[in-house]
């Protein structure tokens, strides 16, 4: 498991902090924070919190390093030092009673869109709770994960989980999906799931994801979608999920929930100053023939050259996702597999940039040659599900 240097570790003990020790070498990540008031012992934080006569420290947090272990001591209370740490990490390990825990961050949750995954233990690791984020944030997955690396019990209480059901928030952040009105149809299909309503789900490609819970439609009754209200077989089946990044795939009927997997990358190549509304119609062009829907958008990639084309960063703002570019050398490892231009070689050093970047951005996997159109060259690929 990736744990990509997001993980905070906060202790108020000296057995917290033999385990947060613990826990960091098994992972091999995470920032160690010991919150410990100077001549105070950890668990006075649980009879300071809320109490009006422990008036808030707004003094500068004194931070420093305690050991070869890369533990911060945080001489501050804890429910100060909190806030400061709670949106610049993607996890938040708590080493100390669960109560204290939640009257720490009840004043920062926000929603389950935006909070960091929260687990708490207790300091002999006993127990590994899921409290906060679990599904969207991770928390969920990251308590399995520390459960495992250090034998403790591992507690999820999120209804899917503890019904061995899938969910459709879990779905979508597993094909880093894009939804409609995203909260109110995952709250939706969760609950229909959790109380064993039926929900259909047709799944496009080979995604690979958990489906218990869901009933599985095939293309034959996909097919019958448009006329669905009229549909006998389907009309015991309130909502349908369906998985598609196609842009025929899309469906009226307030039924339908499409979820699109952002798994399409595009290379792109242009002439110099190109115009940026013409990239902009050029691409929906390009989508349109391809059958391509316009949120399945991974990222683009151009030369490097190219890293400074207007129309190009503007396409990669409108579409908001990443620019990426490729070096001549990078580019120059698998131009030769796609038809060469001497124009473009001499102009920019490589044979072609449409189909190498895509090439590049999906490991390999093109999935539409190059396209050209009036001075812009597109071409797709699919990063594997």
């Amino acid at each position: 498991m990736n744990t990509e240097n997001n993980i905070a570790i906060v202790c108020i003990t000296d057995n917290g902090k033999n385990l947060a020790i613990k826990i960091q070498q098994k992972l091999k990540e995470g920032q160690i924070y010991f919150v410990k008031k100077k001549n105070n012992e950890g668990f006075q934080e649980d009879c300071n919190i809320g109490n009006d006569n422990y008036p808030v420290n707004n003094d500068k947090l004194e931070l420093r390093q305690q050991n070869s272990e890369n533990i911060i001591r945080v001489e501050q209370k804890l429910r100060d030092f909190v806030p400061t740490i709670f949106n610049k990490y993607k996890f938040i390990v708590f080493i100390m009673a669960t109560g204290i825990v939640v009257r720490t961050i009840a004043p920062l949750i926000q929603s389950k869109f935006k909070d960091p995954a929260v687990i708490v233990t207790d300091e002999r690791g006993t127990n590994i709770i899921s409290l906060l984020s679990g599904h969207m944030g991770g928390a969920n997955e990251m308590t399995l994960y520390i459960s495992h690396l250090i034998d403790s019990n591992p507690v999820i209480t999120t209804a899917t989980d503890v019904n061995n059901k899938s969910s459709l928030d879990m779905i979508a952040k597993n094909l880093n999906g894009y939804i409609e009105n995203f909260r109110d149809n995952v709250l939706k299909v969760n609950s229909m799931i959790v109380n064993n309503k039926p929900v259909g789900l047709f799944i496009d490609e080979n995604y690979d994801i958990n489906t218990s819970g869901f009933t599985i439609l095939k293309y034959k009754d996909i097919i019958k979608l448009n006329n669905i209200e009229n549909n006998e077989e389907l009309n015991n089946i309130e909502k349908i999920v369906v998985i598609s990044d196609k842009q025929n795939l899309d469906f009226k009927s307030e039924k339908i929930i499409k979820l699109v997997p952002r798994d399409i990358v595009l290379g792109v190549g242009c002439k110099k100053n190109i115009d940026s509304q013409h990239m902009k119609e050029s691409l929906k062009e390009f989508l349109q023939i391809n059958n391509i829907d316009i949120n399945s958008i991974k990222a683009i990639g151009s030369i490097e050259v190219k890293k400074e084309e207007q129309a190009i960063i503007d396409l990669a703002n409108y579409l908001d996702v990443p620019f990426e570019t490729f070096t001549v050398e990078e580019i120059s490892q698998v131009d030769y597999l796609y038809s060469k231009s001497e124009w473009v070689k001499k102009n920019v050093g490589v044979y072609s940039v449409a189909e190498p970047c895509a090439h590049l951005l999906s490991k390999g996997n093109l999935i539409i040659e190059k396209q050209k159109f009036n001075g812009i060259t597109f071409s797709a690929g699919r990063v594997n599900k």
